[in-house]
């Protein structure tokens, strides 16, 4: 009927009109992510504090209008993206970092701070945060818990959820809870706390976060190692774990990934070495001497050529290989099937000789590189996405990916998350009860389903 007040305006009614915007700028703004799919909300609300944030899930239940969390848009599964053309809750205006506590190693921030800045702030107190995904420079605290953000120094120092102690915030139902403590032991009850890490926005929002610092290490040493064989390089990540060696960062990159870097930057790569090996070994300054010698051995046994890095600029040149990866990628197609699978140790060689064996037999160009001390392998699928035809093969390509995951026991995502872009794989990589209880977990947190509705499940 004329003049009916529609959902948006019923949710505008219940919050302070000055948090909300359907400017066509703003709207366009959040539209999008690191996927570069677009999909437009009706409006975008930005709580400044923890009342907004009640106020926005209250209406919104009210209402029945979707609400879809955001921190800095650079996710690469599509978690944020509104997919309805519901309302973003746009974190970035809650920013502040509330408390360092030197005695206690902790830090309490709201959901909206970036992670560099975080690091940046407590290294000047010689306390030390170690997730650092590759966005780090802006994405933020509050993404990095959704999605339970990883990056190169997790083999070491664990993923986000190894340093979130307590969270502060509301279920999609507008519950004020508070789970977890201020503790590195917590026994009371159900653990709430890791059930919200890594939820992707489906299940609640944080308003505060408690995270656990370390110190920060006194020094780096940095390693890269060329192989002429891949399996020597593969090998190489548990000849380095059983001597004893923890890297603080272990990256890998086959020999498409570094052409790839030589074609884009001229870096002077080696191209005919088969992959690369980036060792980042950090600790106690009187203990670096000890922890090189073992090793610049190990690494001696199988490489066919060692760069060392021992102050902070020759190590910075030696990243870049690893840094310009993904910008390089681009000479190879138009579009990405950017997929961040996870194998056992074990299973890492046969994996990654299961993808060189699909990329020939399927005419594809993938591009790895990643985590391998982890078995977080990022395999690339460039692809200019002019055909039919191609994007069928991509599609077909992407298939038997998963499936060679599947095989070794993997998972279909180590720290992207799965969004909408990985959520048709996700029922095969689970048992049928586990994925039906994750749905019945969504349906107790979101009755009304406002919450991030269309990720993770069908």
């Amino acid at each position: 009927m004329p003049g009916t007040p529609t959902n948006i305006d019923r949710f505008i009614a219940g919050i302070d009109r000055a948090i909300f915007s359907a400017d066509p700028v703003t709207v366009t703004a959040h539209a999008y992510d690191a996927t570069n799919e677009f999909h437009y909300p009706a409006g975008v609300v930005r709580p400044r504090n923890a009342a907004d944030v009640a106020a926005i899930l209250r209406a919104a239940n009210e209402s029945r209008v979707s609400l879809f969390p955001r921190g800095a848009g650079t996710g690469f599964s599509g978690g944020s993206l509104p997919v309805d053309g519901g309302v973003v809750i746009d974190f970035l205006g809650m920013n502040r970092i509330l408390d360092i506590d030197e005695a206690s190693m902790t830090a309490r921030v709201e959901p909206g701070v970036v992670t560099l800045h975080l690091q940046e702030t407590v290294e000047k107190r010689g306390l030390y945060y170690p997730p650092d995904p590759a966005s780090l420079k802006i994405c933020t605290i509050g993404g990095n818990v959704a999605e339970n953000a990883g990056g190169p120094h997790c083999l070491k120092y664990g993923v986000t959820r190894d340093y979130v102690l307590s969270l502060d915030g509301f279920t999609a139902d507008g519950r004020p809870f508070g789970a977890g403590k201020g503790t590195l032991k917590d026994r009371a009850g159900y653990d709430l706390k890791h059930l919200f890490i890594g939820s992707e926005g489906t299940l609640a929002v944080f308003t505060g976060i408690l995270l656990r610092l370390v110190p920060k290490p006194e020094d780096r040493i940095l390693f890269t190692a060329y192989f002429r064989d891949l399996d020597d390089a593969t090998a190489m990540v548990n000849t380095l774990l059983m001597r004893g060696i923890a890297p603080s960062s272990l990256e890998f990159m086959d020999r498409s990934a570094l052409q790839a870097v030589e074609s884009y930057a001229k870096l002077g790569i080696n191209t005919s070495h088969e992959a690369v090996l980036i060792v980042e070994i950090d600790g106690r300054a009187d203990e670096m001497p000890h922890l090189r010698g073992i090793t610049q051995a190990c690494l001696a046994q199988t490489a066919a050529d060692i760069q060392v890095a021992t102050d902070k600029r020759e190590q910075e040149a030696l990243w870049e290989v690893r840094r310009k990866a993904s910008p390089a990628m681009r000479a190879f197609g138009n579009k990405k099937a950017n997929e961040d699978i996870v194998v056992p140790r074990r299973n890492i060689p046969a994996c990654i000789r299961e993808l060189r064996d699909l990329a020939q037999r399927e005419g594809l160009n993938i591009i790895s590189f990643g985590h391998i001390g982890d078995g977080n392998i990022h395999v690339n699928i460039m692809y200019d996405g002019t055909s039919d035809a191609e994007r069928m093969r991509v599609e077909h390509g992407l298939k038997q990916l998963f499936t060679i995951v599947n095989r070794y026991e993997g998972a279909v995502s180590g720290e992207h998350g799965i969004g909408i872009a990985k959520k048709r794989y996700l029922p095969a990589n689970l048992d049928p009860v586990s994925y039906d209880l994750m749905r019945s977990i969504k349906r107790l947190f979101d009755p009304n389903g406002i919450l991030n509705p269309g990720k993770m499940f069908y």
